[in-house]
């Protein structure tokens, strides 16, 4: 650390996005059927459409609908976009696996940094990455 940087009051203990979504329950279907996540919680009761967290190994997400955070804004008609990095151990049987289950993904693509990745647009925009190291037995 440097003099001027100051430590963080509390450590930090994990990192889940959570996705604001235009409708939780239609795309619960999406994160289950196509990605293989399980969900975890739900609360079908809050917001317009809801809430809902989800798991696939150590990945964890929440899904939530515009109204279930206070005043949660759009920027040109949607949500706040970012891509979202999943590591994964198999790129290439995920796609074809997404591809099976009816959705689009990009080609998997060997990057100059060592991962074979691609990606897919979930129902509200949000951009879904998926690498696999190649440097990993």
């Amino acid at each position: 650390m440097t003099e001027d940087s100051q430590a963080s009051p509390a450590a930090f203990l994990d990192l889940v996005p959570l996705l604001m979504c235009s409708d939780v329950q239609a795309s619960i279907p999406f994160y289950t059927d196509v990605l293989g996540f399980q969900v975890t919680g739900r609360d079908d009761d809050v917001g317009a459409t809801g809430f809902a967290a989800l798991a696939n190994g150590r990945a964890r997400i929440m899904l939530a609908s515009g109204s279930y955070v206070p005043e949660a804004q759009k920027v040109e008609g949607q949500y706040p976009q970012s891509n979202y990095y999943f590591y994964v151990d198999d790129a290439e049987a995920l796609r074809q696996a997404v591809i099976d289950r009816g959705w689009q993904a990009t080609e998997c693509i060997k990057r100059f940094y060592g991962l074979l990745e691609f990606e897919v647009v979930d129902p509200d925009g949000h951009i879904l990455l998926f690498g696999q190291d190649l440097e990993q037995p």
